[in-house]
């Protein structure tokens, strides 16, 4: 199963814009780029998958897209 992850912000500076992971669902999918990434592990990151935000561990499917985006300060 193969699932679309995109990177936005400063994880830019860390990882790939956009990479294919396997993962069965968002933690999962979050420890596997903590272990190719490393520097994202003391990161507050926001996890959407097919464009909603996933506010607890959401299963994924084939072919879903997560994006992952660092907290913005607005004003």
């Amino acid at each position: 199963m193969k699932i679309k992850v995109l990177a936005f912000g400063p994880l830019l500076d860390m990882m790939d814009r956009e990479l294919f992971v396997e993962a069965s669902d968002t933690k999962a999918l979050l420890d596997t780029l903590v272990k190719r990434f490393p520097a994202i592990a003391d990161r507050k990151i926001a996890v959407a998958v097919n464009g909603k935000v996933a506010n607890e561990t959401m299963v994924l499917r084939d072919q879903d897209t997560v994006a992952l985006l660092p907290p913005y300060s607005g004003g």
